[in-house]
């Protein structure tokens, strides 16, 4: 190498910080992989928000928590039972609210409610329910709302084509022993007669079933008997 080309290649070393490899390309927006619990919290990912297309159920509660009582909107105390009147129903938990609200849980929230014709074409109730530890904290859920009509690019007074309950004091959380910041995620399928045909928690705020996942399981179900 002539004296020239070496001064050059010092020159550039010592630029860029004496470090002879090229800089990375920046990387393209990854989809999120499930973020895990965290200590007290709970991690977030980067990245496009998707869910699992391919999901079994776990172990059914054996707890009736369908006829636990749940706060509405507007104040009234109610139990999914009351909202099933004899339909199926899919029950899902968010995290509540614990200092933030959840991007997971308002996308999900969001896409069921882009997607709640899918559900009536199924003959099918969808009830979101928001977990909270007081009374107080009910203005939590106008909050999480307007987050979720800002995915959907809707008017942020826009209220939900189907119920959004609340959990105070974390009655049924605790039932069906969820617990966790303040709930982990968790959907439940309950049919006409409000058994727990499908059961899902998320090991992570990202594992959760997508709506095509609950479309086929609620498919499933046509075919499939009761208790089978």
């Amino acid at each position: 190498m002539s004296p020239s080309w070496r001064l050059l290649c010092v020159s550039v070393l010592i630029f860029t910080g004496c470090n002879p490899q090229p800089p990375s390309p920046t990387a393209p927006a990854a989809t999120v992989s499930p973020a895990e619990y965290g200590s007290g919290g709970y991690g977030y990912g980067t990245g496009e928000i998707t869910f699992l297309d391919a999901v079994a159920t776990q172990e059914t509660p054996a707890t009736d928590f369908a006829a636990v009582p749940m706060t509405t909107a507007d104040g009234r105390t109610i139990t999914l039972k009351d909202l099933a009147a004899g339909k199926p129903l899919i029950a899902v938990f968010t995290r509540g609210y614990a200092g933030s609200i959840c991007p997971y849980c308002s996308s999900q929230t969001s896409r069921l409610i882009a997607n709640y014709a899918e559900f009536q074409k199924r003959d099918t109730e969808v009830v979101v329910i928001y977990p909270l530890e007081k009374p107080e904290d009910t203005h939590r859920l106008n909050e999480f709302m307007a987050k979720v009509n800002e995915n959907n690019t809707q008017p942020a007074t826009q209220v939900a084509p189907f119920p959004m309950l609340v959990d105070i004091g974390l009655k049924a959380v605790d039932v069906l022993g969820i617990r966790r910041d303040l709930s982990k995620p968790a959907t439940y399928i309950l049919d006409e007669q409000g058994a727990v045909r499908f059961a899902y928690v998320g090991k992570s705020l990202a594992d959760r079933p997508s709506v095509k996942a609950l479309l086929e399981q609620l498919d499933a179900m046509k075919t499939m008997p009761a208790g089978g």
